[in-house]
């Protein structure tokens, strides 16, 4: 009898953890609260390039809401065509998102995660923005403007 009132107890545990989970008690691995997201961008610049053909454009992204959200694309009425990039230390290759966690940062950054802009007309001078269309996921599109930068520039950190 003991062994049944212990099963019993043991099954009841299970269910119950498995009601908080199917509730949203549990956790989510975000760390979010449910709000919405709410994206930020700041230090948006690109590089001075070498050559009109290409350029990078490196920015941070802030989510202040409790829900997580997804860069999938950038576009700019600048250029031909603009691409989610991910260097690493012998190849870069596009990619098809960058997540932005609930109360949390990603930053596209030298070295990193960036955006290729190809063919870029007219082709861009220090002190010129250039309009950055920010595609996510939940948000929908952010526009900022991104200021060409001498080549060695350092965003503030």
């Amino acid at each position: 009898m003991r062994r049944a009132g212990l099963a019993a107890a043991a099954g009841a545990t299970v269910l119950g953890v498995a009601a908080l989970v199917a509730c949203g008690a549990g956790s989510s691995g975000s760390g979010g609260d449910g709000s919405p997201a709410r994206i930020s961008v700041s230090h948006a610049y690109i590089p001075l390039p070498a050559s009109p053909d290409m350029a990078v454009a490196y920015f941070d992204l802030s989510n202040g809401g409790g829900s997580a959200d997804r860069l999938l694309g950038v576009s700019s009425p600048s250029v031909q065509s603009a691409e989610l990039n991910q260097s690493t230390a012998t190849s870069m290759h596009a990619v098809d998102g960058v997540d932005v966690p609930a109360h949390g940062e990603a930053h596209l950054a030298r070295g990193g995660t960036h955006v290729m802009l190809m063919g870029l007309s007219p082709a861009p001078r220090v002190g010129q923005t250039i309009e950055l269309k920010l595609t996510f996921q939940h948000t929908g599109t952010i526009t900022v403007q991104a200021t060409v930068q001498p080549l060695t520039y350092q965003p503030p950190e």
